[in-house]
């Protein structure tokens, strides 16, 4: 009777980790299919948003990213194509009223790294450190993925798509639009800011 419990143990154990690694797999798969049709690179959203990290910013719209602190072949790459975004001539009309927000998806990291992390690419950027509890969640809320990288468990797997959220006068936030890093399109990007700050 054990021996056969632990085969059915066995049995489902291993089709728990072929699942959990179909889906790693699966989930940057299906988002990039997603995007290869959109011809523009942008996703069109337009839902309201629940994320009490994003609260504190004054700005009138955001720019956010999901990584996390030390990232060096996905976020170091990307955060220096959006500072330079960020500091170009065609984006210095937008800059008071648009933030840019670096998210944690590392709990492990200290609270004070990801600010550190983010500034370091451009004094203007913001870091926010989010607790697991506070991650909970946010793959389905915003369509983020993450996971602790197979190959190498201090890394983490991430999609690495742009978020442009609007903060209204109420404080009610809502997720415009998502964009595609590979490449990123800044002048849809620009042009979308510039419409939505006129609007």
């Amino acid at each position: 009777m054990s021996r056969q419990m632990n085969r059915n143990v066995s049995k489902k154990l291993i089709l728990g980790v072929l699942f959990f690694s179909l889906m790693v797999l699966v989930v940057p798969t299906v988002q990039s299919i997603l995007f290869a049709t959109q011809s523009t690179g942008k996703m069109v959203v337009n839902k309201t948003l629940i994320a009490p990290y994003l609260q504190d910013s004054d700005k009138e719209m955001m720019l956010v990213f999901f990584g996390y602190v030390g990232c060096t072949k996905v976020c170091m790459p990307i955060l220096h194509q959006l500072d330079a975004l960020y500091d170009s001539e065609e984006f210095a009309p937008f800059q008071k009223k648009v933030g840019f927000t670096f998210v944690n998806l590392k709990p492990e990291s200290r609270p004070d790294e990801p600010e550190l992390f983010a500034r370091s690419f451009n004094s203007g950027f913001h870091g926010v450190y989010l607790s697991q509890k506070e991650l909970m969640g946010i793959d389905r809320n915003l369509g983020v993925y993450f996971s602790k990288s197979i190959s190498d468990t201090e890394e983490i797997d991430h999609s690495d798509h742009l978020y442009l959220v609007e903060k209204q006068k109420n404080g009610t936030l809502v997720l415009k639009s998502i964009y595609s890093m590979h490449p990123l399109n800044s002048k849809l990007l620009i042009n979308d800011i510039s419409h939505f700050l006129r609007g």
